[in-house]
Order: structure tokens, then sequence, then C-alpha cells
């Protein structure tokens, strides 16, 4: 199964204003998924990969470390897995 990890444009725009460190690990977590896949991304512990619910839900979460998160969707047809970056945001707790 191929992997292409997709980054919304809305998303690219915001990169300028994260922290250079934050998207070294941003740029580690699309090389895993497109190189090794999704499933393997989500064995990785540190990730804390899961669904989201509420007005979130039908979307997933990966963290970056403790206070920044990938948020994004999966769609896999045709034995293809896209993973469509909707946000790289500093996570409120």
């Amino acid at each position: 199964m191929k992997n292409v990890v997709i980054i919304d444009k809305k998303t690219q725009k915001k990169f300028t204003k994260i922290p250079k460190y934050i998207m070294v690990l941003f740029d580690i977590w699309v090389e895993i998924i497109e190189n090794d896949g999704f499933r393997e991304m989500q064995k990785i512990k540190g990730y804390r990969d899961h669904a989201l619910k509420g007005e979130r839900q039908g979307q997933r979460s990966s963290s970056l470390n403790r206070s920044w998160r990938v948020i994004y969707l999966l769609d896999e047809n045709n034995n293809l897995l896209i993973v469509e970056v909707l946000e790289v945001n500093h996570h409120e707790y």
C-alpha cells in the first residue's frame, strides 16, 4: 500500500509561526508514515495517536511532544492511504 501525506494549504501557511524544532518533529512524523506506514507510526507510543471525539469526530490526533499535536484525516482507497494534515497546533490542556 502506498502512503501519501497531504498538507492542507491553510496549515502550510501557518508553518512559519511554528517553532523549527516542532517542524523537525513533524517532518519525522510524515517520513515515518510515508516510508513505514500509518500502522507503524501508531505503534510508537510517544505519538499517543488516537481518534478524536465531539466536533472533531472522524479526525485523529498524534502528539509531536507534550504541547504540540498533528490533527489529520485518513482516507484508505484503492491500495492508497492518504493522510490529510488539517492542523499542527499547540495543545491546550
